[in-house]
């Protein structure tokens, strides 16, 4: 029965280690590990407990205070790099000077090239006025990132106590510190910097205590702690989240004022306890801190010789079971992972419809059956994409014009057949001729876009008999990345033809136009000077009506003819000098008062005297004046008034011409400038005389933005307009007295 009674024990125990395989890997792992680790804690504790406990104590403390020292000494061993460091930054050539005249950029630049090679973890550059001229943080892959100004140098006072003293040959100073920008505890070492007996900034260079502390730890072989000045633990070589109890402001204030390290009390963390020392953070005649060094009670020193034999017997037994139970569990654990792994290589080399087939309740079984999910979606989504792509082929495919993708590399890659095809042609064509890009007027760069050519909003280039007109945009991410540029090619020769035939029509059919309107109006003034007694008054204004709309159907071919070459030269050819356009304005003011007289209009002009010059072809910006008061007297009725007005501001010269006209619909206000474009709502002269081509503005506009300025428009209907005329100053110093002189 007894026996009956121990065997159902062994079988409970049996079963109850045979759920392990129901339970998570955690658990796997982590119980016969914990099983082992105990008997072997039990077995170590009773060698300890029985071979060394006499000696342990003395041991314990020696060890203790052999690591403060070993502390103290390798925190004025760092302490010669960080002064090595800061000086290096600080005797940089040329930096002095950076910093007396604040260009960060440079102070910048030469900081980081001096610390470069030093591997300083913080450094930190302040000018005289206390601000940080150079912030940079070393990275866990070893390089250098500038934080700039992120650092309140008003919280570090060793960099304030440098510039009270002024004194360049200052001995450096030395701090704990707490980086907000870093979220970590430093300990800062700062050196003046002079320049011409002056200090003109402070360099400060820093040590986190996560690297400090683990460098202490190796050198002393015990876990160090750092407090503040209420005696509290800031930083420690502890794992643990858990941190060392506080010593307290009494012990704190008695272990700066002690130059011998001084044994503390013990303290537990997760139930091991551990035995201190303190002692001063003392660098030359600065203490900066109070540190602890802690060694664990239980910490074994190797016994004498006639105890290592027990030592070897006991740690190889275990070390042998733990490595055959050990294997065995990750047998259990390593056979699906290497199932994982091949079903994850097979999907990586494209073969999408690769499955683990583990089927398992603890974490490497969700592991599975979610990388199972997940490729069964990436199988989904890759296809849908594939129909995409092929969507999008075809599309442009079909579209009629080139489209080329230029990638960040500036690599241009055609997406479509036209494209290729437009190639193809823009190369065959390019030996017959060279590849220029003829002149227009509306088509406009897109600022910064200078070094890419392609880059241009709309651009048109010619090559041979072949006309292109490409037209780009940024490709963009919703996140505002740039993915390259898109770039659309359209074959426009046969429009450009088209075009070019109709401004020679134009231009042929003006010229031939002159010359009956020569004759018309010779005649039509012969009649009127030799009428008297002959004409009745009736004739006489059939006569006078002819030969005023003969001069209008002069001036509307006049302009047509000059803008025909304008748009055929594709540009001005100005010929600039200094010239006072209060002279000019006068001048067209006294041609054209006659005719606002004889309209019955109020026709005022204002110019001041004391205006600057501007460098403008004379001829050219008449012809821009001109086209404006004309347009002003064209569409203001009979009674109301035009005002021509000078004025300058800021290095710029600027006409108004404000007419009491009808006014401009906002729809046309945008419009107005653009080439044979005609308001239509406007309220019509007498006898039609707000006719015209069109042009006048847009001649205008052309003339102005010739000369480097701009046209504007204010405009309310019903109130009138503003057609204001803005030109660049003459920078020439002597431009005055030439312009009174021409």
């Amino acid at each position: 029965m007894a026996q009956d009674r121990e065997s159902g024990k062994l079988t409970g125990w049996v079963r109850r280690l045979g759920r392990v395989r129901d339970f998570g890997i955690r658990v796997k792992i982590v119980l016969p590990y914990l099983i082992l680790t105990l008997i072997v804690a039990v077995a170590g504790t009773y060698v300890v407990t029985t071979l060394v406990a006499s000696s342990l104590d003395e041991r314990l403390t020696n060890q203790l205070l052999d690591a403060g020292r070993t502390v103290s000494d390798g925190l004025a061993s760092l302490e010669l790099d960080h002064i090595e460091s800061a000086r290096a930054v600080a005797f940089t050539t040329d930096l002095a000077e950076a910093l007396r005249d604040g260009d960060r950029e440079v102070v910048t630049t030469l900081a980081e090239r001096a610390i470069a090679l030093r591997q300083v973890e913080c450094m930190i550059v302040v000018d005289v006025e206390g601000q940080a001229m150079a912030h940079t943080l070393l990275q866990e892959d070893g390089t250098l990132e500038s934080v700039g100004g992120a650092f309140d140098v008003s919280e570090l006072g060793i960099a304030q106590e440098l510039l009270a003293a002024g004194d360049p040959k200052s001995l450096p100073r030395r701090a704990l510190g707490y980086h907000r920008t870093d979220q970590r505890h430093y300990y800062f070492t700062a050196v003046p910097v002079g320049l011409e007996g002056q200090v003109v900034g402070v360099v400060v260079v820093g040590t986190s205590l996560d690297t400090l502390l683990p460098y202490l730890k190796r050198v002393s072989l015990a876990d160090v702690i750092v407090y503040d000045g209420k005696g509290q633990a800031i930083k420690s070589t502890f794992a643990l989240t858990e941190q060392p109890a506080a010593i307290g402001p009494e012990l704190h204030d008695q272990v700066l004022r002690s130059t011998e390290i001084i044994r503390g009390e013990n303290f537990s963390i997760h139930g091991r306890w551990y035995r201190t020392a303190h002692g001063a953070l003392r660098v030359g005649n600065e203490s900066l801190g109070v540190f602890g060094v802690a060694l664990p009670s239980d910490f074994i020193v190797q016994a004498s010789a006639d105890s290592r034999n027990t030592y070897a017997v006991i740690f190889i037994t275990a070390t042998v079971m733990v490595v055959a139970v050990g294997y065995l569990i990750s047998q259990r654990i390593t056979n699906p992972i290497s199932h994982l792994v091949r079903a994850s290589r097979a999907v990586a080399e494209g073969h999408l419809d690769q499955r683990t087939g583990i089927v398992s309740a603890d974490e490497i079984g969700i592991l599975a059956t979610t990388f199972d999910e997940m490729t069964g979606r990436l199988e989904e989504r890759t296809r849908a994409l594939e129909e995409a792509l092929s969507r999008m082929r075809a599309i442009l495919s079909s579209i009629g014009d080139g489209v080329l993708l230029e990638d960040l590399e500036g690599e241009f890659e055609p997406l479509n057949t036209t494209a290729e095809e437009l190639l193809e042609e823009l190369a065959t064509h390019f030996k017959l001729g060279p590849l220029r890009e003829p002149p227009s007027g509306d088509l406009e760069e897109i600022a910064g876009s200078r070094t890419n050519p392609w880059l241009l909003d709309r651009r048109q280039i010619e090559v041979g008999q072949k006309v292109i007109r490409a037209h780009s945009a940024n490709v963009q991410k919703d996140s505002g990345e740039s993915l390259g540029n898109v770039i659309v090619l359209r074959d426009v020769t046969v429009e450009v033809e088209a075009e070019q035939l109709k401004d020679a029509f134009i231009t042929h059919v003006s010229h031939e136009l002159r010359t009956p309107l020569t004759a018309i109006k010779g005649y039509s003034e012969l009649l009127l000077a030799n009428s008297a007694g002959i004409l009745s008054e009736e004739q006489r204004g059939f006569l006078e009506t002819i030969n005023r709309h003969t001069d209008n159907l002069v001036t509307m071919i006049n302009a047509l003819l000059d803008f025909s070459e304008m748009e055929a030269v594709g540009r001005l050819g100005l010929r600039q000098h200094p010239v006072l356009l209060p002279g000019l304005v006068e001048e067209i003011a006294e041609e054209w008062r006659p005719r606002m007289d004889e309209k019955e209009l109020t026709f005022e002009v204002e110019t001041p005297t004391d205006l600057p010059p501007v460098s403008a072809d004379a001829k050219r910006l008449r012809w821009a004046i001109i086209n404006l008061v004309r347009n002003a007297m064209q569409h203001t009725p009979a009674g109301g008034s035009v005002k021509l007005r000078l004025s300058s501001r800021d290095d710029q010269v600027i006409l108004d011409v404000t007419d009491t006209g009808p006014g401009i619909p906002p729809d046309d206000r945008q419009r107005v400038f653009n080439r044979f474009y005609n308001v239509t709502r406007v309220t019509q002269g007498a006898e039609g005389e707000a006719r015209g081509l069109g042009i006048g503005l847009y001649v205008t506009r052309a003339i102005v933005e010739a000369h480097g300025g701009q046209v504007g428009l204010v405009s309310e209907e019903g109130k009138g307009s503003t057609f204001s005329m803005i030109i660049p100053a003459s920078s020439n110093q002597d431009s005055e007295q030439d312009a009174v002189e021409t």
